[in-house]
């Protein structure tokens, strides 16, 4: 029985992998060629106490990896055909195993970073529980494709934003940066900052912004007006669930006090309005409109440079797991560089239906 192919798994797995080499080679700097004689050399001290939070998150990083792998090495492999569950899974931990033995190589050269066939193992472990979730999620594909098919918008963009959405949404586990924000603010902790008129005004543009551009962006992804009104409220809601629970189970209580700031609390405000009125305009507006909303809120911090460069001290979290220097900065570039490939996305979509007379026809019927 073949299958109508999907760029999905494909995007997921690229997302998925990307995250795990920029997680595995922060901070990327201080590469030293170590002697030739232990240039291969990985750490394999039995004897070594491994900490809970280092085994779990080796094996977590890699789970959605084998996930992806098994469903697209099934795609691929059997070219619209089921393929052996045996073989699919096989194929996945191959590709788990070939990416983390790279990593560890590369961590070799980066004396932060320690190499330890550990950690393969563990990220063998993880691949392994991905690929299994991933032998029962393809039985479910025929009415899940039917379901992507029926509400989303078609090809590799729909795709592509339905991946996005999830990275974003996956980013909001680090309470640090502000809800719909892109950067940890130095003066979180500090009353006073938090009511200067400059702060309050900058926060306020850019939590508005990214509040409208995200929730265009959900909108968008829906073939129909009214489902998109309803991903986009869901999207939202999901978002500020995860932020409140990530706050109270990570943060310091006096991060916590500081943790939604006069400005942001004002930006959730006048963005709410402002995507109520947007909501309404013509598809193709809303792509425009979107894609420059979502650069403000990214733009604005301009006007802060400091914003840029700040990153969240360990200080603000109730935990001391190392791996949180880790979840800031991988947490923060995604805040950065997501709106920058949600607007190149956007734009593409707009493209692709500006030349296609019949895709701009259906989508008139749907948000009539």
């Amino acid at each position: 029985m073949t299958r109508s192919p999907s760029a999905l798994p494909l995007w997921a797995t690229l997302v998925c992998a990307a995250v795990i080499v920029y997680a595995s080679l922060q901070p990327f700097s201080g590469w030293t060629l170590p002697p030739f004689d232990s240039a291969w050399s990985f750490e394999l001290d039995l004897t070594r106490r491994y900490t809970r939070s280092d085994l779990w998150l080796n094996i977590a990083a890699y789970v959605p990896l084998g996930t992806s792998l098994l469903l697209l090495l099934d795609d691929r492999l059997g070219r619209g055909h089921a393929v052996s569950p045996l073989r699919a899974l096989l194929a996945a931990l191959a590709g788990g195993l070939a990416l983390s033995l790279a990593m560890e190589l590369c961590q070799v050269a980066l004396p932060p970073r320690v190499a330890s066939l550990h950690d393969v193992l563990f990220n063998v472990v993880g691949t392994l529980i991905g690929a299994s979730i991933g032998l029962g999620v393809r039985r479910l594909l025929g009415p899940l494709a039917r379901w992507r098919m029926q509400w989303i918008v078609p090809g590799a963009a729909g795709d592509l934003q339905l991946v996005l959405l999830a990275v974003w949404l996956l980013a909001q586990v680090n309470p640090a940066i502000p809800i719909f924000g892109t950067a940890f603010h130095p003066g979180i902790s500090a009353a006073s900052a938090a009511y200067d008129p400059a702060i309050i005004l900058i926060e306020a543009v850019q939590t508005g912004s990214a509040l409208a551009g995200i929730g265009l962006f959900a909108d968008l992804m829906m073939r129909r007006r009214l489902s998109g009104g309803v991903a986009l409220v869901v999207i939202l809601a999901l978002a500020l669930l995860l932020k409140w629970l990530a706050a109270e189970a990570l943060l310091t209580p006096p991060a916590l006090d500081a943790w939604l700031r006069p400005g942001h609390s004002l930006g959730l405000g006048l963005g709410a309005m402002l995507l109520t009125a947007l909501f309404w305009l013509p598809r193709q507006v809303k792509s425009v409109l979107a894609g420059v909303a979502l650069m403000t809120s990214v733009l604005v911090l301009a006007l802060l440079p400091d914003l840029l460069l700040a990153g969240a001290p360990l200080s603000v979290f109730a935990l001391r797991f190392g791996h949180l220097l880790h979840l800031n900065g991988l947490t923060q570039a995604v805040a950065l560089v997501w709106p920058l490939v949600a607007t190149l996305v956007l734009f593409w979509r707009f493209g692709v239906e500006v030349r296609n007379p019949l895709t701009l026809s259906e989508h008139a019927r749907s948000d009539s």
